[in-house]
């Protein structure tokens, strides 16, 4: 009997292991394909400032009230300039559950590179409830396709863009990132863009 009772423990304590395990790397996961999706985004961007000749920016949802809690730093949308306002143009995409965008791991990643720019901010009515216009960041892309800064009033090129897995429990009013699961990634002033795993790891472009 004792013998089967230390195999019962033996056997619980594997399958607590193997569910962390898993849960891990689901989270993972999640990480790695927000940040392709949001890559594709910034190339939508600026294909679009390219292709229309004008200004278009990455938004980032950016209004926290409890209406608000599903798409809050989750939804993303493509909007470009036309006749000095701007107007979205793609049907937005909301990053995988349990994904946010991590200004604390932007701000870590531009202390990193201190030569590139940050992003923005504005109010703008968002696809699905255009009645009410709501707070965004943004990434800006000029209308020859180069990242340029929207912090700083254009004087630094390029950005970083920082997603990390995590919780917002009902009480909380930002994300818990959870261990450091963060990723992203650094938009040059050319258009090109550098992956990286950790905000603190970056190498420069040349």
């Amino acid at each position: 009997m004792v013998e089967i009772l230390a195999v019962i423990a033996v056997i619980a304590i594997l399958m607590s292991v193997a569910a962390v395990g898993i849960q891990k790397m689901d989270q993972g996961q999640a990480t790695s394909t927000a940040l392709s999706v949001s890559e594709a985004i910034f190339d939508e961007a600026r294909s679009a400032a390219v292709g229309r000749g004008a200004r278009a920016r990455v938004l980032i949802h950016n209004d926290p009230a409890e209406d608000q809690r599903a798409r809050y730093l989750r939804y993303l949308a493509v909007a470009v300039e036309v006749e000095g306002a701007w107007e979205i143009i793609s049907r937005g995409t909301t990053l995988p559950s349990g994904v946010f965008f991590d200004v604390v791991g932007v701000q870590t990643a531009t202390s990193s590179v201190p030569d590139i720019g940050t992003y923005g901010e504005m109010t703008i009515a968002l696809p699905g409830d255009k009645a009410s216009p709501k707070a965004c960041y943004y990434y800006e892309f000029n209308a020859e396709g180069l990242c340029v800064d929207s912090g700083n009033e254009g004087s630094l090129p390029g950005a970083a863009f920082v997603v990390a897995g995590g919780v917002m429990p009902p009480s909380a009013v930002e994300p818990k990132v959870q261990g450091n699961n963060r990723a992203g990634f650094v938009v040059w002033r050319n258009g090109r863009s550098s992956l990286f795993r950790n905000p603190e790891h970056i190498t420069p472009s040349n």
